[in-house]
């Protein structure tokens, strides 16, 4: 029965523990700023996969320098965050705007990528199969195309 209390009584302090003290209502709030940072990071890590997919380097270079404007603007917003809140809103969401944008585009490319990977293994393993159905057949039927070429020799000889 002790060992129960004590066990019970662990497991509340762990809780207790667990959950802060006091809570800060403003650091549960997102701002605007933190919402195009965290945007900013999401449109960066698509467009790493979307170059490890496979994207050509232009699409790629293309949203790197809409997410270096969508930096910039961030950038900005987190200057402006102390003085002028109005402003900061207006240049973080410029840099939602961007960074989303990017994050669509970086997904069409990789998706792109990937059809254009899968058509090309798609004609291969096409070809592969064919060229293994042709070598198969030829193999199989030699017998009857000699048969039928030494027939034919022999008519031509025979009209002769």
């Amino acid at each position: 029965m002790r060992f129960r209390q004590l066990a019970l009584l662990g497991t509340l302090l762990i809780l207790v523990i667990s959950f802060p003290a006091t809570t800060n209502m403003a650091s549960a709030q997102s701002t605007p700023v933190d919402i195009a940072q965290n945007k900013i990071v999401q449109a960066f890590q698509i467009v790493q996969q979307a170059d490890l997919g496979g994207a050509s380097p232009a699409a790629i270079s293309q949203l790197a320098s809409n997410l270096n404007l969508a930096l910039s603007y961030e950038e900005s917003a987190i200057r402006l965050f102390s003085t002028n809140r109005t402003g900061s809103a207006v240049f973080a969401s410029l840099s939602l705007n961007v960074s989303t944008s990017a994050t669509v585009q970086a997904q069409t490319a990789a998706s792109a990528a990937r059809t254009q990977t899968f058509l090309g293994q798609l004609g291969a393993y096409s070809l592969a199969i064919a060229v293994g159905l042709g070598s198969t057949l030829l193999v199989i039927e030699l017998d009857r195309v000699k048969n039928f070429v030494r027939k034919t020799r022999l008519r031509r000889l025979r009209l002769e």
